[in-house]
C-alpha cells in the first residue's frame, strides 16, 4: 500500500511538472496589427474653385478624427499584446 501510494504521488507530481512545462512554453501568437489601423489619413487641400479655409477645416477636423481613433485602436492592441506577452 505503500508503494503504490508513493507512484500515485510521484505520477501526480510528475503530471503537474508536465502541465507548468507545457503552460511556460506555450505562447500567446496575437497576429500584427493591420497597417490601415496605423495609417494616417492623407489631408485633402481645397481647389481653387472651392473655399478654401472651409474645405480645409472640414477635412482637417476628419483627419484628426481619423487618426484619434488609429491610435486608439493601435494603443489598446499594444496593450493587449504586451499584457499577454505575446510575440
Amino acid at each position: 500500500m505503500l508503494i503504490s501510494s508513493g507512484c500515485v504521488s510521484t505520477d501526480q507530481r510528475a503530471t503537474a511538472a508536465a502541465e507548468t512545462k507545457g503552460r511556460s512554453q506555450a505562447a500567446v501568437i496575437i497576429p500584427d496589427l493591420p497597417v490601415e489601423c496605423r495609417a494616417k489619413m492623407p489631408r485633402a487641400y481645397p481647389s481653387v474653385k472651392e473655399k478654401p479655409r472651409n474645405t480645409q477645416l472640414r477635412w482637417e477636423f476628419i483627419a484628426d478624427g481619423e487618426d484619434s481613433k488609429n491610435d486608439r485602436c493601435a494603443g489598446f492592441y499594444d496593450a493587449v499584446k504586451s499584457r499577454l506577452g505575446a510575440r
